[in-house]
């Protein structure tokens, strides 16, 4: 580990943080501590179907927990880094530099004469996938939540303002885009209505304009404060 933290140091510092330090202190005495439990539990039986259990259950906890870890980029572990940092410097996806640096790892075991069975071949295929999936689908949306809820209230407030124009940006194009083809559709086929659909697409056309004309009168309003502003902000640098 000191070996791995050393090159880690070496090609990238971005990924040491507090949590690299905790790793590094505390993940033996928790796998011990774990262990003991365990075995308390259930204790010693070995049979292929409590194997297959065991790596399933502790595969799924240990990829959802190096996720859950490794996403507010509080520092990894020095062996966790590595994939990350082979991403960022080769732009592969993480999936496939995890899969490649625990093959690799394995194998090295296999050559150094480790314990190497069925549950190391699972973890060393499928740790990197299901990392990738629990970082799209829970870690990264969580952090991205709790990051956005605890932004001072100006912020949260000026954000939403600059999504909510552009919702409405994009709307009002299309709004424009459907009356303009909506307009040529008239055109083509006028003389085919009849005096009781010109009559109720009159009252449509009606509503639209005193509708057109709030929104127009909506977005007057948008641009007087926005140019007010920033004329003051203008009038305020010259003034230093």
């Amino acid at each position: 580990m000191v070996v791995i933290f050393i090159f880690i140091l070496w090609l990238d510092r971005k990924p040491i943080g507090v949590g690299t330090i905790l790793n590094m202190v505390l993940v033996g005495f928790e796998i011990q501590w774990f262990t003991t439990i365990y075995h308390q539990l259930f204790g010693y039986r070995t049979t292929f179907l409590i194997v297959a259990a065991d790596t399933l259950i502790g595969l799924i906890l240990f990829t959802l927990g190096a996720s859950l870890y490794m996403a507010p980029d509080l520092g990894a572990a020095p062996y966790d880094a590595i994939a990350p940092i082979i991403t960022q410097r080769t732009k592969s996806s993480y999936r496939t530099a995890r899969i490649t640096q625990d093959v690799l790892f394995m194998v090295a075991a296999v050559i150094a004469g480790g314990p190497v069975g069925f549950g190391t071949i699972i973890v060393a295929f499928f740790t990197g996938p299901l990392i990738s999936w629990w970082n799209d689908h829970i870690s990264n949306p969580m952090v991205k939540t709790i990051n956005d809820a605890t932004k001072p209230k100006e912020e949260r407030d000026q954000n939403s303002a600059v999504l909510l124009l552009s919702h409405i940006g994009k709307r009002t194009y299309n709004t424009i885009y459907n009356a303009l083809q909506t307009t040529e559709t008239m055109r083509n086929h006028l003389n085919q209505y009849s005096t009781s659909e010109l009559r109720s697409q009159l009252k449509i056309v009606h509503r639209n304009m005193a509708n057109s004309k709030e929104m127009y009168d909506s977005f007057v309003e948008q641009e007087k404060l926005l140019q007010d502003e920033l004329n003051k902000r203008i009038a305020k640098a010259k003034n230093k």
